[in-house]
């Protein structure tokens, strides 16, 4: 058999790396600082497009860090142009720092062969912050061309030295520009390859040349260079000693963990279907340090680990993503032992013929049996893991004590005009601010409005409705309570509520319904349900108001003050009618717990339910059109906890599920999109899901 040529391996390398990256981009999880970097691209790219070149410059957000690595995130969102948004530009910014990584493992194996880059392929903790919107693809690359350039300096004829001594400087100054440690860890084995080679006076011009650069690849320094630098260092500086830093405590040796153990497996066992080569890379490396100190040309190699190592340790902050600054001199330090190592058992095997002696030769149609079901069965999992891994793509979770969503059902959703979203549940009325600088975390108001089931908003605020009566808040979150005084009950329970286009608020209590005038007045409608609980209001585009009750849905026409009601005979039963909406259209939807979902085309109810195949189950419990003929609707699960979420195009009912989607299974009670085209679905008990829609998906459709 002949050898494989090195073309042949760098190529292989090359190929895996990306694979391994983009598999990692589509199934890792929304990391910590992934939508600070996101939010900043976000930022800068929204600047860029409108020609506000002085904002860029003067970008207050995330500016601790270098701006081009953000920067070029930033590109991103600009190929995305009207499809940009958090979701998307975050996976836009991960394929770019995957392909970023894969370039670090080719020059690597351009630099150092392929054995080298190999490893560096398939080590998980690199392999997880190069496939995340992180700061880490580009300046690791730019190290390695910053070393690599000044070690041909030192190799290469006279005529040709002076260039790579300032390639590197430059690629010196560009990683110091796209996160500064790297630079800075690699500044100790540099300064020594100058050292080593006689080259020490070179160090000031160098030193200039990738300061020069730094300055104008981070334009967060073209104004007031010398004062955003202190700021930049007393960030640091603050930093150290901040909340996040204390209250992981790590322990000053925490650097050393990251590099002996491989923490991203654990972290991430779906995403790393092996144990990680991490440690025993490391422990190779540690083994090569006394031969690798012997050899002149590898020495500097020694004072990278060694000096980075050291530094590391003396920072107080330990997040796992600063040991990516020392895994390039322990792949190359590696790399000669593991080749050792092979050429030993090779020569023993020319030796005693082990290989011939021990291995198996079964039948070739054997081996293409075997061969056809391992592939099979490869066939039928990745499949399901990349259909899972792309569904799941645009879909977060925000579960009951994450940041500020209390415990609890979640029965009403209302994207309010001002861009914040309001929950009501069962601890009240939640709301959902985004923050104003993209690294800050989204602000949550609590207000304690009772159980509150319903939500809509009008010109004079949020009416809230809930087992108290009916409040309006404000836009400072100030409420008052205005619950009608209707000879109903002692006590009324709104159990729903709606605004009209004339600025008439229309609720639903436990006794029929009611309507507040523009002047204020309060007319009660016991009519509404026939008397019964209000459960769902919804108006009609040409002024009928639609109730839906227990086995009953109630129109009322008010320009005429006429009633018509559907019940039994129309399919209605007992069921209550959790939602109904009016269509683009003029389709009038009717959502029951029980008997499916009926809709009215103007002459007669028709049902859709389990019986006709059109459901999956028959209690549904929410309503929502996202676009001209979509439907989202949110069903319950017989018999059991749980539920489905589907999305009528029409003509074809879409369900999400947990297997080819990022949607829990959860029971969905509440529907809305907000003004940033993301779903929100509120849920009996797993929180609020969102789901970044497409752009032509999406823009909620109001009707009065």
């Amino acid at each position: 058999m002949k050898p494989v040529p090195l073309r042949g391996w760098l190529l292989a390398v090359i190929v895996l790396a990306a694979l391994l990256r983009l598999w990692a981009t589509l199934t890792l999880p929304v990391d910590f600082d992934e939508p600070v970097y996101v939010g900043a691209a976000l930022d800068y790219a929204r600047l860029i497009r409108q020609g506000d070149w002085v904002g860029v410059i003067d970008y207050p957000g995330n500016r601790q860090h270098p701006a081009l690595h953000k920067l070029i995130y930033a590109g991103g969102a600009l190929l995305l142009g009207d499809a940009a948004n958090q979701t998307t530009v975050l996976y836009a910014a991960r394929l770019i720092a995957a392909l970023l990584g894969t370039a670090a493992v080719a020059l690597l194996a351009y630099t150092a062969g392929p054995l080298a880059a190999g490893l560096l392929a398939f080590h998980t903790l690199t392999i997880k912050y190069t496939a995340q919107a992180y700061l880490e693809a580009w300046p690791l690359t730019l190290s390695i061309a910053a070393v690599s350039a000044w070690e041909y300096a030192g190799r290469d004829e006279a005529t040709r030295q002076r260039l790579w001594w300032y390639a590197g400087a430059v690629a010196w100054g560009l990683a110091t520009a796209a996160k500064m440690n790297y630079a800075l860890v690699a500044a100790p084995a540099m300064v020594f390859l100058l050292v080593e080679r006689g080259q020490w006076r070179r160090l000031p011009g160098l030193a200039g040349v990738a300061t020069l650069t730094f300055v104008i690849a981070n334009p967060t320094l073209w104004h007031h260079p010398l004062e955003r630098l202190a700021a930049m260092a007393g960030f640091w500086m603050t930093y150290t000693q901040g909340h996040e830093v204390q209250a992981a405590n790590y322990p000053w040796y925490q650097p050393i963990v990251w590099l002996a153990t491989a923490p991203a497996v654990g972290w991430h066992p779906e995403v790393f279907f092996g144990p990680g080569l991490d440690p025993w890379l490391t422990l190779l490396a540690l083994i090569a340090l006394p031969a690798a100190w012997r050899d002149p040309q590898r020495r500097y190699l020694v004072v990278w680990l060694v000096g980075g190592v050291l530094l590391l340790l003396a920072w107080p902050t330990k997040w796992p993503q600063y040991a990516l600054t020392l895994v390039v001199p322990m792949v190359r330090l590696a790399a000669p032992v593991i080749m050792r190592l092979v050429t030993w058992l090779h020569d023993l095997n020319d030796y005693w013929g082990w290989s011939t002696l021990m291995a198996l030769r079964p039948p070739r149609a054997a081996l293409i049996m075997l061969s056809l079901f391992i592939g099979f069965i490869a066939t039928v999992y990745a499949t399901a893991l990349v259909t899972v891994s792309i569904g799941s793509i645009g879909w977060r979770s925000i579960s009951a004590g994450h940041g500020g969503l209390p415990s609890g059902a979640i029965y009403a959703i209302q994207p309010l005009r001002d861009g914040r979203v309001a929950l009501g549940g069962e601890a009240g009325v939640t709301i959902w601010q985004a923050p104003v600088v993209s690294e800050d975390p989204p602000r949550w108001y609590h207000l304690p409005l009772g159980h509150v089931y319903a939500l809509t908003e009008t010109s004079a605020g949020l009416w809230v409705a809930s087992d108290r009566g009916l409040a309006l808040v404000r836009e400072n979150n100030n409420w008052e309570w205005q619950t009608p005084p209707l000879p109903l009950h002692a006590e009324v329970l709104v159990r729903t509520v709606a605004g009209g286009p004339d600025g008439t608020i229309w609720i639903g209590t436990n006794a029929g319904g009611a309507v507040r005038r523009n002047d204020g007045q309060w007319q009660p409608l016991p009519q509404a349900a026939q008397g019964g609980m209000v459960i769902a209001i919804a108006i009609d585009p040409k002024g009928a108001v639609w109730f839906g009750g227990i086995g009953v849905v109630s129109r009322y026409i008010p320009a005429s003050d006429t009633w018509q009601h559907f019940a039994r005979d129309d399919g209605f039963a007992s069921a209550g009618v959790a939602a109904i909406l009016v269509d683009q259209r003029g389709n009038v939807w009717a959502a029951t717990l029980g008997n499916g979902l009926a809709r009215w085309n103007g002459v007669h109810w028709e049902w859709l339910t389990t019986a006709n195949r059109q459901l999956p189950a028959q209690t549904i419990t929410t309503l929502l059109e996202a676009a001209s003929g979509e439907l989202w609707v949110g069903a319950a699960r017989p018999l059991t906890t749980g539920g489905f979420l589907l999305r009528y195009d029409g003509q074809t009912w879409h369900h999400y599920l947990p297997r080819n989607s990022g949607f829990t299974g959860a029971e969905p009670l509440a529907l809305a999109i907000d003004q940033s085209n993301v779903l929100w679905i509120g849920t009996r008990a797993d929180g609020v899901l969102t789901y970044q829609l497409t752009p032509w998906q999406g823009k909620t459709f109001l009707f009065w």
